[in-house]
């Protein structure tokens, strides 16, 4: 095993251990609406422009999400502050934006993108929600609310088919 993925391996061990799980759930198909192009640009300059954002921003970048993202008709991203990004060990981070492992980058970021509209209130009533890696993610009700181990800190901003959020912890696969 190549010390990458040694590193990219552990990586991943120490993100689940912080605290995310998920499970499998049926693909979904989704509409064959777009959003518009402006509309995706809009939301990657909002999303550039975040100087909170800006280790995203350059992962979405780097795994050219934008594309996948206009795909959809309406979505939620649930964005990762830098502090979230700094959470994980340094060398972990550097092996996902290696262009050797763009496809696992791909995979990470899928986690917080849900393909379709979620506001706040059907947030706090939902107990899961599916992600873009059609996979499912447990909503946690409490002092916070959670998506996995993440909570979920504002809204930071919404249109008629979009809402961002911001969130303080990766949203990791196991």
């Amino acid at each position: 095993m190549k010390r990458r993925d040694v590193i990219l391996f552990v990586g991943i061990i120490v993100a689940s251990i912080i605290g995310t799980k998920t499970f499998a759930e049926p693909l979904r198909k989704h509409s064959s609406e777009e959003i518009g192009a402006e509309e995706v640009e809009r939301i990657i300059k909002t999303i550039k422009n975040n100087p909170e954002f800006s280790i995203f921003y350059n992962a979405i970048e780097e795994a050219e999400l934008s594309k996948e993202i206009a795909k959809l008709d309406k979505m939620t991203l649930m964005i990762p502050s830098n502090k979230a990004f700094r959470l994980l060990p340094e060398d972990v981070w550097e092996n996902f934006m290696d262009e050797d492992n763009k496809e696992d980058l791909v995979k990470l970021l899928n986690y917080h993108v849900i393909p379709e509209k979620v506001n706040f209130d059907d947030l706090n009533r939902a107990d899961n929600l599916e992600t873009l890696q059609n996979q499912s993610v447990k909503i946690f009700k409490g002092e916070d609310l959670k998506i996995e181990n993440a909570v979920v800190q504002e809204k930071h901003e919404e249109t008629s088919d979009v809402i961002i959020y911001k969130i303080d912890r990766l949203i990791m696969p196991l």
